[in-house]
């Protein structure tokens, strides 16, 4: 990164975002953009930690000075260069500076939950309740009556994305010295979206918020050293359901006034709150006692259960974040604009979006669908290389509003390969162990799919690119935002709370990293189905 030796203590900072509006803050001289941003509110995108080996927090300055550095060079082609494109996270602030945002952290347009056609009659004590699934990549919040009728809903991306794109660089980004900037930066774009849903006749009217998260991200809302979460044997400080007030998690508050949080129980560092609901409101726990049944939430990480009602084990898999879009070349979270579905017709690529708007990037659905598409059409084979004329710079899916390839490279199938070798392997494993452990069916008679990916995943792409055995396909059900379901759940049921703590007491935990049977798997896991190439 370069230095800057100019006298001025600090310049201004024009900020253009891709929604047209413009915000100006002031940058310490000497400092990084990427810093200059975070403290400006704009979250650009920084997946590894402002490393410089991501290359996602990229910003085309349009005035003033920018050098260019060896990460520029590597990571930008000569045409982006020349047109002022540069990494935040290397650029050094050495005047004014007014610069275009590409990958701001956008809204997403999906909670993964319905709200009514109409707005159903009030119940008679009138009281309103927020359910909120804090995610790695998505926050997810819906407004809902006594009665469990979802009123509203809003959902965002977790700003916390410019601190890394998953829990383990977040960790690490507390533990040197951030843990406060983490805790502030969810806490505001959470006490955002509660006045979006709360705006009108409801404002006031809250009595009890519930979030579910996965362990790492309650830590991170509440301040928790996250030291011993970070290192073996990975001991959180705590996994018990804890209730607040509102003010000592977010900052004080005329419309929460009186108002309780709740955060849910976990089971394990890497199990959390968000599987404890989600198992409680997919109908995971209803499985009879003969029938074996698979739990899979399919996000950042992979996190499963194999079992039933009357007892199951759990695992947690690093898929890594290339199944949410992050570590892909053109990847982006499940925003408007995301690439979610490919399909060929005529040996012509079709893309479907987020929200039907203009192509942005790739998620990870729509990833997992390109590679579908391409091992059908033969233009990938069974081991993941492309066909020779898109080895070198990958196969173009779509153009984004300023005419960039949006593609699928040959390092991009790379990242999918291990993300879906992890999964595949960690569920081959933990239903082994679990008919080991109880000689019940290692074979799933139902399989509940969940999280990020496994809202928008097709039975036939987890298939076709080896996510599952083809036979499986006939057993999934696709159940959305399990966790944020759950969350509603515990504030409608009475009988939820003290389910959701018995959970703890049916549930087992494996170590995938220490099972020399994962290791295997994952090998074996690594190529796509022979059948589909």
């Amino acid at each position: 990164m370069m230095t800057c030796e100019k006298a001025e203590t600090t310049a201004r900072i024009c900020w253009r975002l891709p929604d047209g509006r413009e915000t100006v803050s002031k940058a310490r001289m000497g400092e990084r953009l990427l810093d200059a941003a975070i403290r400006a509110g704009v979250f650009l995108d920084a997946v590894c930690n402002g490393k410089g080996t991501c290359g996602k927090c990229a910003v085309q300055v349009l005035r003033g000075e920018a050098g260019i550095s060896d990460a520029d060079r590597r990571l930008s082609g000569a045409e982006d260069l020349k047109n002022g494109w540069r990494l935040a996270c290397r650029l050094t602030v050495c005047g004014p500076l007014t610069v275009r945002v590409r990958a701001f952290c956008p809204e997403i347009k999906t909670a993964g939950m319905e709200c009514p056609a109409a707005a159903p009659e009030r119940t008679p004590d009138g009281r309103r309740m927020i359910a909120v699934d804090l995610g790695t990549t998505t926050l997810a919040a819906v407004l809902t009556d006594s009665d469990g009728q979802i009123l509203a809903q809003e959902t965002a991306a977790n700003p916390q994305r410019v601190y890394g794109a998953d829990v383990i660089t977040r960790i690490q980004a507390s533990n040197e010295g951030k843990k406060e900037e983490l805790r502030v930066c969810v806490c505001k774009a959470l006490e955002q979206m509660f006045e979006r849903l709360c705006a009108g006749a409801d404002a006031g009217r809250v009595r009890e918020i519930a979030i579910a998260g996965n362990t790492a991200m309650l830590h991170l809302l509440r301040g928790y050293s996250c030291e011993t979460l970070g290192r073996a044997p990975f001991t959180p400080v705590t996994l018990q359901a804890e209730r607040l007030d509102y003010r000592a998690v977010f900052r004080e508050s005329a419309l929460f006034d009186g108002c309780t949080v709740c955060l849910l129980p976990g089971l394990s560092a890497f199990v959390g709150a968000d599987i404890t609901a989600g198992l409680f409101s997919s109908g995971f726990l209803e499985t009879d006692e003969s029938e074996t049944a698979l739990f899979l939430d399919l996000g950042t990480n992979g996190e499963m259960a194999a079992g039933n009602g009357q007892g199951f084990l759990t695992a947690s898999t690093a898929a890594g974040p290339a199944l949410e879009g992050a570590h892909l070349s053109c990847g982006v979270a499940g925003v408007a604009g995301a690439v979610c579905r490919v399909s060929f017709l005529y040996h012509r690529v079709r893309v479907q979006t987020v929200g039907q708007k203009k192509p942005c990037g790739i998620c990870g659905s729509g990833a997992l669908d390109a590679v579908a598409a391409l091992l059908k059409e033969g233009l990938l084979d069974k081991d993941g290389l492309l066909a020779p004329p898109y080895f070198e710079n990958g196969f173009a899916l779509a153009q984004d509003e300023n005419g960039r390839d949006i593609a699928l490279t040959q390092a991009d199938i790379r990242e999918i390969q291990m993300a879906k070798a992890a999964v595949r392997a960690g569920m081959d494993t933990l239903l082994f162990r679990y008919r080991e452990k109880t000689g019940k069916r290692a074979k799933p008679d139902r399989i509940y799919l969940s999280g990020g990916l496994g809202t928008y995943l097709s039975a036939e792409t987890a298939a076709a690119v080896g996510l599952v055995p083809p036979e499986w396909k006939g057993r999934i059900t696709v159940c959305g935002n399990s966790s944020l379901r759950g969350a509603v759940r515990f504030l409608t049921d009475s009988a939820c709370a003290r389910e959701m703590e018995n959970i703890r007491l049916r549930h087992g935990g494996i170590s995938l990293a220490e099972d020399p049977l994962f290791r295997r798997r994952y090998i074996d896991a690594m190529g796509f189905p022979e059948e589909m190439a």
